[in-house]
């Protein structure tokens, strides 16, 4: 509290005649010294602090740094205030933040921009700071995140193996890359049926209201035998080599991994074998070709470990084995079957095997050459009394985080979402099975979209949904040229054809896009050949012949439990 004498307002003058203070000429006052005062009316100004209505201001075109006088605050020119001490102690203000606002050194230029931005104020440029920080931090992270991608798909190709052992003795004639087989093109016309055998059971069409939340458990068929046997052990080739019937022989197998090689990403082998005029095409005993593969075109690394159960190994195994079960629980088994001309060429009397009808078909490659394929179909509908050929093949989720879709939650809603996905992430697998359905004539195509029970399990699996699709509809889809497919067949037929008699062998770069031919002794792949044996987990059971060597004896038993988790 102040204490001291009291504070006296002083003397107020009054103006009858008008506004503001009377003549200072009529007032005898002892006014203070130096303070500027001038008469005004209503309409007057009184003196300004900052004068933000000059026109040097809003002319952005004038440089101010040459005349320091156009201050906004400097008033040393205005006739309201006579030059004094107090007008010097003026003109030395300057504004703290005065500098124009920083222009973006990014960005468009704008021309047709009249009026000049204000000086931010300095907490919003703290603000603005530190979002743009935080946008370059997460720029760098993406960019850290997908060269870690690239280096993780990298660390993945990187260790991809040959699938057969290249021996120093092989001598390599030829390279192919791949980029040469989009080019290709060539038209066959309509093949003919040579021989059917084997026989179909008629296919439920019960499965095709699946969904999952009315899902099916996935049975195991132990007791049915299934046939994966070579060119050259088929019996009913050799017999329609003997009759000269044609020059080339395959299985649909072989012709669908040739014709779908530019999709292709693991190490895959064909044997060929060129006797007389005649060109024969095998697969080895334990072959690749016996297993499907599992995300081969996907960006997401699998696991190295071989034991572990996401590993491409183990995942191609239990495809293999998923495929088998489903292939025959999708049908009507009553006893109901349909016979062909001949009967299972591989079966013995007695023997249960699995529903297949094998169609021996022959295409026509040039005037004097032919080539006979043995072709597969897995089950039979009828619709309208007219039966139809199916062929049976199922999609397997093993952990959705590897790829991206949960298909218990978006196979109602989202089926083409995940069909899309799976055509990314299995294009060469599906484009194979696509390419063996048309070899066939299949009329349709089925296929099965089976899930583990759970992520970690991957003994027991379930059934979520059954699709069906038209061949040549579904190749179209997914880009498949049937004239490129047989462009590149008759493109290898003819550089084989060109080659002396012997033994040779097709391999699969594992590190590059494009196909190796080498030269292999005659007794290369056979039981008395010396190669590095196979650990004995690895191995796959060959078909082997009888005694007196007149029928193969081919058949490989359904993939129980305990050779799941032997062979993973």
């Amino acid at each position: 509290m102040m204490v001291g004498g009291e504070f006296e307002i002083g003397e107020v003058p009054f103006n009858p005649d008008g506004w503001g203070p009377p003549d200072s000429s009529n007032l005898n006052l002892n006014l203070p010294v130096n303070v500027p005062f001038a008469p005004f009316s209503r309409s007057d100004k009184l003196g300004r602090i900052a004068d933000w209505t000059r026109t040097n201001f809003n002319n952005p075109n004038q440089n101010r740094s040459k005349n320091p006088s156009d201050s906004v605050f400097d008033f040393s020119n205005d006739d309201s205030f006579p030059s004094s001490a107090a007008a010097d102690d003026d003109s030395s203000f300057r504004l703290v933040d005065g500098k124009p606002p920083p222009k973006p050194k990014f960005g468009p230029k704008w021309r047709f921009q009249q009026q000049r931005q204000l000086p931010q104020r300095r907490d919003e440029e703290v603000e603005a700071k530190k979002r743009e920080a935080e946008k370059e931090r997460a720029r760098r992270d993406r960019h850290y995140n997908n060269n870690r991608s690239n280096a993780n798909n990298m660390m993945r190709r990187e260790p991809l193996k040959s699938s057969v052992d290249i021996q120093p003795e092989w001598n390599m004639l030829d390279q192919i890359p791949f980029s040469t087989f989009s080019k290709l093109s060539f038209s066959v016309p309509e093949p003919e049926d040579l021989l059917l055998c084997g026989a179909l059971e008629f296919y439920d069409r019960s499965f095709d209201r699946i969904t999952p939340k009315n899902e099916r458990r996935l049975e195991r068929f132990k007791n049915r035998n299934f046939f994966k046997v070579t060119t050259t052990d088929d019996p009913v080739i050799r017999r329609l080599a003997n009759e000269d019937k044609a020059t080339v022989f395959a299985t649909d197998t072989i012709l669908s991994t040739l014709m779908c090689a530019p999709r292709s990403v693991y190490s895959w082998d064909i044997v060929v074998q060129r006797v007389g005029n005649k060109l024969f095409f095998d697969k080895r005993d334990g072959s690749q070709l016996d297993l499907l593969s599992v995300h081969e075109t996907s960006q997401e690394p699998l696991p190295e470990a071989k034991d572990d159960i996401n590993s491409s190994y183990s995942l191609g195994v239990e495809a293999a084995y998923i495929n088998q079960n489903f292939s025959q629980q999708v049908l009507i088994r009553d006893g109901k079957q349909v016979a062909f001309e001949e009967p299972n060429p591989f079966a013995s009397e007695g023997e249960e095997v699995a529903s297949v009808a094998y169609r021996y078909r022959r295409w026509k490659l040039d005037n004097d050459m032919y080539l006979v394929a043995r072709c597969e179909v897995q089950s039979v509908v009828e619709i309208n009394n007219q039966r139809s050929f199916l062929t049976l093949n199922a999609l397997n989720e093993f952990d959705s985080k590897y790829s991206g879709v949960d298909w218990r939650q978006k196979l109602e809603t989202q089926r083409g979402a995940v069909l899309a996905t799976e055509l990314k992430n299995n294009a060469n697998k599906m484009a194979k099975w696509t390419a063996q359905a048309l070899l066939a004539s299949a009329d349709m195509m089925k296929l099965g979209y089976v899930s583990r029970v759970h992520p970690r399990d991957h003994f027991n699996h379930v059934i979520l949904a059954v699709v069906g699709y038209k061949p040549r509809e579904f190749a179209s889809q997914i880009n498949l040229n049937t004239s490129n497919m047989w462009g590149i067949v008759k493109s290898i037929v003819d550089l084989c054809m060109k080659l002396n008699e012997g033994k040779y062998v097709l391999v699969k770069d594992p590190a590059k896009p494009q196909v190796r031919i080498y030269e292999v002794p005659p007794d290369a792949f056979e039981n008395d050949y010396v190669e590095e044996p196979l650990p004995e987990d690895e191995q796959v059971q060959p078909p082997t012949e009888d005694a007196e060597g007149a029928e193969p004896n081919a058949a490989t038993n359904d993939v129980e439990e305990k050779e799941v988790v032997a062979q993973a």
